[in-house]
């Protein structure tokens, strides 16, 4: 018998024999043989599907979960009695986009004849005492770690942070989740899935004390103490909590168990050794929260940008400033009704009834105000708008310089002014916004370029005028936007991000027509514009790439020989 690995509950020990391909449980206190499980009797296995146990967990009801080498469908689920129930708990399939393009392209035996991609089988799995199995898979980086509920839903997010060679799983005391990998790292996370720690390394040449050279498995003792086996260094590596350590599951614990105040004595506890450690912020955030300190909470969520706390301390304090100003909230609105209901009845019983639009006709005389008014008639009738852009050169390319200059005060605001829990603090904003004016003027370019040697009629000025005014949708939407996302929390999410998926809809609808009505072309000569004017804003862009790459290098050899020259 070469026994791979072991699981124990209060009655049972099951043991994973790899040289017979069975697993075999014993009477914990008389060591008894209890049961021979071998290769379950279901027709997927009788036509030879593969069952070859590595390691196994156990629920409370007795199902077996077990991890086969070759099992691409998952876990094998088992019943007490050994029979086949079901795959659990399986890695999505990921198939290379370029595959799932080509795939468009061949014929049904030429797709049968193409490698068959097979999804990442799962490394390890463990338990908890709720009954969540826990996965991990040595060939994903994100994601390595699940949690999964007795219906196959995972519970830890899917950019779980992680790394490559993750080789095992333990779950410990108040649901700390352990796992190692085969280069030496061990991280730990909690109930949630957020890292708590990472710490270990690898050393295969000097075999420093505490520094792991080929960790193969990871378990915690009752006492929280954390033994590796290292099959590099043949030997048990066995790690002890800190102070520091200790008071941060303490403070875990402590939440958990409904002791808030203690818990937020214990984070802060913790942060006199580390000022800047995200978990504690966010746990005093969550502890303060739970006082019914918005406010507090609302603030240490932000230190640690902990997104989805922030969102929760903010709808608390929505909901207290809304109870205090209700009242003025509801006379404003009587006010406005009134107000708007006066308005009808005198529009309605008045002689002269003219037309705000009328009443404007003399502001057009000036130019700006006339390519501002434009805006509007441009979206009551978008042909004629065209129209008189290409032929009687209404609209100035002063005016549409002006309207790109507030496309970038929007985005610039965009950044800025809306809620954090939607857009977070950006260091690279101005670096966006480069790439933002690049792209657009990359656009146009591009376009005119491909309609010019299409036989378009438009002019390059046309062109700009043309986008100026297909992007004005976003004039009217995103500062909407904006105002609103700072009265939104994460559940209404819906009504910040649909806003601006119907304006860039409505972007590239007007664009489409910009350009099929403006170079005279069809319905299907307009999407192979489109598509030429993407191709060569990407080869371009590469140029641009090659000569920026090329000039920098160029510019660094001339600075070296110069402090060269100088230095001698």
């Amino acid at each position: 018998m070469e026994v791979h690995s072991t699981f124990v509950t209060e009655d049972i020990i099951y043991a994973v024999d790899t040289s017979q391909n069975k697993i075999f449980s014993y009477d914990k206190e008389s060591h008894e043989l209890l049961q021979e499980i071998g290769t379950p009797d279901a027709p997927l296995f009788n036509e030879g599907y593969p069952f070859s146990p590595t390691h196994l967990a156990v629920d409370m009801r007795g199902n077996i979960y077990v991890r086969s080498s070759e099992s691409s469908n998952g876990l094998i689920m088992l019943n007490r009695a050994g029979e086949f129930v079901t795959f659990f708990g399986a890695n999505p399939l990921n198939v290379p986009l370029l595959d799932q393009i080509r795939s468009f392209f061949l014929t049904e035996t030429q797709q049968q004849a193409m490698e068959t991609v097979f999804p990442n089988i799962i490394a390890d799995v463990s338990i908890d005492q709720k009954g969540f199995v826990y996965t991990v898979t040595s060939s994903l980086a994100n994601g390595a770690i699940k949690k999964f509920n007795v219906a196959g839903t995972n519970y830890f997010p899917d950019n779980l942070l992680g790394e490559f060679n993750m080789e095992s799983i333990w779950v410990g005391q108040q649901d700390s989740v352990y796992a190692v990998s085969s280069d030496g790292w061990i991280y730990e996370y909690d109930s949630q899935g957020q890292l708590l720690f990472v710490f270990g390394g690898n050393d295969v040449i000097s075999s420093r004390f505490g520094i792991l050279s080929r960790p193969t498995s990871i378990a915690a003792t009752s006492e929280n103490e954390l033994i590796v086996v290292d099959q590099g260094a043949a030997s048990l590596v066995k790690y002890e909590r800190t102070r520091f350590t200790e008071a941060v599951h303490q403070a875990m614990s402590s939440y958990q168990q409904g002791e808030y105040r203690v818990s937020q004595e214990l984070w802060e506890y913790t942060l006199n050794y580390n000022s800047v450690f995200d978990n504690a912020r966010i746990g005093l955030g969550n502890a303060y929260l739970r006082e019914g300190e918005a406010q507090l909470a609302y603030q240490e969520f932000m230190s640690a940008e902990f997104t989805p706390g922030i969102s929760a301390a903010f709808w608390e304090i929505r909901q207290d400033w809304l109870s205090a100003h209700l009242n003025t909230l509801f006379v404003l609105m009587m006010v406005g009704l009134i107000l708007w209901s006066l308005w009808r009845l005198v529009k309605k019983f008045s002689r002269r009834s003219i037309s705000l639009t009328h009443k404007l006709q003399w502001l057009k005389k000036y130019k700006f105000v006339d390519n501002f008014l434009f805006i509007f008639e441009f979206h009551q009738a978008i042909f004629d708008g065209i129209y008189t852009i290409k032929r009687r050169k209404r609209v100035s390319v002063f005016f549409s310089m002006i309207l790109f200059l507030l496309y970038i005060g929007l985005f610039l605001m965009y950044h800025q002014w809306t809620n954090v829990i939607f857009v977070a603090d950006n260091p690279y904003l101005l670096y966006e916004l480069a790439t933002f004016i690049f792209v657009v003027l990359l656009w146009m370019v591009s376009n005119y370029l491909i309609c010019s040697i299409n036989d378009g009629e438009g002019t390059f000025l046309q062109s700009v005028n043309g986008t100026a005014y297909a992007m004005t949708p976003i004039l009217f939407v995103f500062p909407v936007v904006i105002l609103l996302s700072n009265g939104l929390t994460l559940e209404q999410s819906v009504f910040f991000y649909l806003p601006q998926a119907i304006a860039g809809l409505w972007v590239l609808f007007l664009q489409f027509f910009v350009i099929k009505d403006l170079h005279n072309y069809e319905v299907g000569e307009t999407f192979t514009i489109i598509f030429k004017s993407i191709f060569t804003m990407l080869i371009i862009g590469l140029c641009v790439f090659v000569l920026y790459t090329l000039g920098s290098q160029l510019i660094n050899f001339i600075l070296d020989v110069i402090t060269e020259v100088s230095a001698r």
